[in-house]
């Protein structure tokens, strides 16, 4: 696994130290002091640094935006899980299931806010989703690694499940048909001591199936002057907006 960027790696030591084999990855030219502080970290646990220029650094890690650092660290990403029967026992807390969203850029940024705005879990189908990997990791400055991930067939399967274990559940789409938020999604988003989802889809939208399985459809304000939002920021005002209604810590 290749952990790439600063934040990235520096969250991964400060929550699991390092690991037995880790190898740190420096480009030649980055002498500042944060750089030195996580040197300073591997030189006492022992960790094999390696120094490269920039040209070299930038085919391991794969993109220039590596900030000059990338962690090697053996076996698998080590995400967080949860299960579907995790979510329907659940006693509260905000989901959030991804459909279609493929960018690993976007991926990486919604984990970022959601892991800010107290989301417990987040749903990524198995087919047509962007690869919880480095480039994932390294958008969301590390938080993939901490928000639980339940990876399922389909986001309309899911809605399915719900609908047949536990259909009081609150199932959010944000979709463009939809009602604006309103202060009146309070009532209708408590209650029923349990969790609530919000479905967000790709620029494309939410699939069809997913929608009718929806139990609430919201929209976002938005300028006649803008199309959409990206679906990172539309992920993040739509999460605000549940958050604020739900009243969900």
């Amino acid at each position: 696994m290749l952990v790439i960027g600063f934040h990235a790696v520096s969250d991964l030591i400060e929550k699991t130290g390092f690991a037995a084999g880790d190898k740190l990855i420096i480009a030649r030219q980055a002498h500042d002091g944060r750089m030195q502080k996580i040197l300073a970290k591997a030189e006492r646990a022992s960790v094999q640094v390696i120094r490269k220029d920039y040209g070299a650094l930038n085919s391991i890690a794969g993109t220039k935006n590596h900030q000059g650092i990338v962690l090697e660290r053996e076996g698998e990403t080590d995400l967080k899980t949860f299960t579907k029967q995790d979510f329907v026992e659940a006693v509260g807390g905000i989901y959030l299931a991804l459909d279609g969203v493929q960018d690993p850029q976007n991926l990486g940024a919604i984990c970022r806010t959601a892991l800010g705005l107290g989301v417990h879990g987040i749903f990524l189908p198995q087919k047509d989703s962007a690869p919880a990997g480095p480039t994932a990791i390294k958008a969301s400055a590390g938080a993939l690694l901490e928000i639980p991930l339940c990876f399922t067939g389909s986001i309309a399967s899911l809605m399915q499940y719900i609908d047949d274990k536990r259909p009081e559940i609150p199932r959010v789409a944000l979709d463009k048909t939809g009602e604006l938020f309103a202060e009146r999604d309070a009532a209708d988003l408590n209650g029923t001591n349990g969790p609530v989802l919000l479905v967000v889809g790709s620029e494309h939208g939410i699939s069809r199936l997913a929608l009718e399985r929806a139990t609430h459809r919201r929209r976002l304000r938005i300028s006649e002057r803008l199309e959409s939002y990206n679906v990172s920021v539309a992920t993040a005002l739509a999460l605000y907006e549940i958050t604020r209604a739900a009243k969900i810590e």
